[in-house]
This record gives structure tokens, sequence and C-alpha cells, in this order.
């Protein structure tokens, strides 16, 4: 009877988990969404869309809730903003690799490749610009971008987990993730991590971001001042970003010994944050800030003069993150132009060969992580 039971039991332990269980461990290596002709649909252009989508809905309730026309501010957004925020994400892409601008400019120009902080910068350049044109403080504009971009950087991360960017260091932990799929980001520029357990930095990014959105929602009917939820978004922000390069290891350009670029622009956003606190504090907001708690996010999404705009903002940073022709990695050409290969080297100064060195590296450690 004994034995009977012990059969049962290990037939039970035996059974594959069900499909949906699987489906959500093995996400991070659902990169291709799906395919029409040569035109490739990432995973990542449904979630850029999602994250972009919320964070410009979140926006407009920001100015809703302060008083501002919200048609009007969605109409700049998208004819002012929009472009200066894909500029700057592009720009700070490509500065990564300017030496190969210079050795094949047109291949270094067509691939895809954002960075934040780019787009942060060239996002508050177009909102001083709206600030001039309206007459509205401009701390009072950077205010709802900042109460935005920490759930669209929390969607935004679930992209770049199933994209396979922005990867981690190798791991033994049980939270660590394998990439086997050929076309994730990992897999082809680091071929040497294919199937090595690494740290899902993307989710722990993911998981504190999420707590700062949690964390400014909370204190919206308490804000004291414009610029307040900048300044401390642009602070804590970039406090995140220097904590999570222990667990990263896509290069991130090197500088000086440790230093990373994303360190150097981390400490100029702090610089930015506490000058907002400052000025904020100091100065007062030009009106008195009175949110309206009554405003809802449903009233700005159920309103059909705003929608659209929101749908639309949605559909350009989706595409422009997340589709690819002929082979991901490429915008315009089939054979594969971007990723951060060994063969190319970077603003780091020495990233490729640090790369090569990886590669060459014994592989104890990765054989071990392997198993």
């Amino acid at each position: 009877m004994a034995n009977d039971t012990s059969t049962q039991t290990s037939a039970v332990s035996a059974q594959p988990a069900p499909l949906w269980r699987r489906w959500v461990l093995d996400f991070h290596n659902r990169t291709v969404l799906f395919r029409v002709g040569n035109w490739i649909f990432t995973t990542y252009a449904f979630l850029a869309a999602a994250a972009f989508a919320a964070g410009f809905a979140i926006s407009l309730w920001y100015s809703a809730m302060a008083g501002l026309d919200v048609v009007y501010i969605a109409k700049l957004y998208l004819f002012l903003v929009v472009p200066a925020v894909l500029v700057g994400l592009r720009a700070f892409s490509i500065m990564l690799e300017w030496r190969e601008l210079f050795r094949r400019p047109l291949q270094t120009l067509i691939k895809p490749g954002y960075m934040l902080h780019g787009g942060i910068a060239g996002g508050a350049v177009a909102l001083v610009s709206m600030s001039t044109m309206t007459g509205i403080p401009v701390l009072r504009l950077l205010d709802g971008p900042a109460l935005a971009l920490p759930l669209g950087e929390a969607i935004a991360r679930l992209g770049c987990y199933v994209y396979g960017c922005c990867w981690g260091r190798p791991t033994t932990s049980r939270f660590g993730v394998r990439y086997t799929s050929p076309e994730s980001k990992v897999v082809r520029c680091a071929p040497h991590l294919q199937n090595v357990k690494i740290h899902p930095a993307q989710l722990y990014a993911l998981i504190i971001y999420l707590g700062m959105f949690a964390a400014y929602y909370a204190v919206l009917p308490y804000v004291p001042f414009d610029g307040f939820l900048a300044g401390t978004y642009l602070i804590v922000h970039s406090i995140t970003r220097i904590s999570l390069e222990y667990f990263r290891q896509d290069d991130r350009g090197r500088l000086w010994g440790p230093l990373t670029h994303t360190n150097l622009y981390s400490a100029a956003m702090i610089l930015g944050g506490l000058a907002c606190l400052w000025i904020g504090a100091t100065s007062g907001p030009a009106l008195p800030l009175k949110l309206d708690m009554s405003i809802r996010l449903t009233h700005i999404l159920g309103s059909t003069e705003v929608f659209p705009w929101v749908v639309l903002y949605g559909i350009v940073f989706g595409f422009a993150y997340g589709v690819h022709y002929g082979k991901v990695g490429s915008w315009l050409s089939a054979p594969p132009s971007g990723g951060m290969k060994p063969n190319v080297d970077e603003l780091s100064l020495g990233a490729a060969a640090r790369m090569e060195a990886q590669r060459s590296e014994p592989r104890s450690d990765e054989a071990r992580l392997r198993h």
C-alpha cells in the first residue's frame, strides 16, 4: 500500500506544469510577438506603447488636477515633446558609439537603440520651451511627467525583460533567469550568456518603480509646492539607477575606473532634482498649488477629446521601440545592424575589448551556472 502511494505521488509530481505557468516563466524568451512579411513586431512594441500611453495619460491627469487645459497640453506634448524625447533618446544612444558613427554612419544611425537619460533630457528641454510659450510655471509642467514616469518605466522595464536588453550578471540565485531565444538582445550581443542563469535586473527596477509610483500617488493631496515631484523623482530615480548597476552586466560605458556614463548622468540628475526642490521651496509657485483631487484618471481616459491623443502617443513610441525589419535589431535592412556587438567600440573607451575579454575568459564559472 505504501509503495502504491509513493508511485501515485511520483506520478503527480512528474506531470508538466500548467501551460499558463510555463508561459509566464518563459515570458522573457518571447521576444517576437508576431511577424507580417519582413516586418517583425516584438513584444516590446506592445509594452512600450502601453508604457508611453500610460505615462502620457497620467501626465495629462496631473495637468487637469493642476487646472491646465488638458486638450491644449496634449497637443503640445504630441507635437513638441514627442520629437524632443525621440531625438534625445536616440542622440544619447548614438553617443555611446561615436567612433562607430564615423566608421559606419548610416548603419549606426538606422539601427534600433534608445537611452532613457536622453529622453528625459529631451523632454525637459521641450517642457521648458512649453513654459516659455504658454506662461505656465516650468516646475508645474515638470511635475506631471515626474508623476507618470515611474509607472511608465515599470511597464517599459517589463519590455526590457522580454526583449533581453539591460540584462543582469550571472547568478546562482533561485530568481535567476536563462535567455535561450536567439532573438533576445542578450543572446545576440553576449552569446556566451545564452542559457546562463542571470539576475533579472529589469524586474528589480520594475518593482522599485511601481513602489515609487504608489508613494507618489499617496502623497498627491499633500504636494507642498511646484517642483516637489520633479525634484524627488530626479533624485530617487538616479539613486535607483546607480544601485542597479551592481546587478547589471550590459556595458553602460566606462569613463574612469568603475564610473560609468550612467553614473555621470545620474549625478547630473541629482543636482537637477536638488535645484527643483530648492527653487520650488524658496520661490513658491507662481499660483497657489492646489490639486483638484476630484478629477480622476478615468475622466481623462473617458474624454473623447483626449483619449485619441493618448492612443496616438502610444502608437508612435510602440513603433519606434518595437518594430523591426527583416531581423530583430534592424529598422530598415534585413541584415542585423543593431546591438552592442563586440566589434563595435563605444564612448566607453574599451567596451568592445572588455566584451571580447569576457568571451575568452575561462568558462568554469559559466559552466557551473548552467547547471
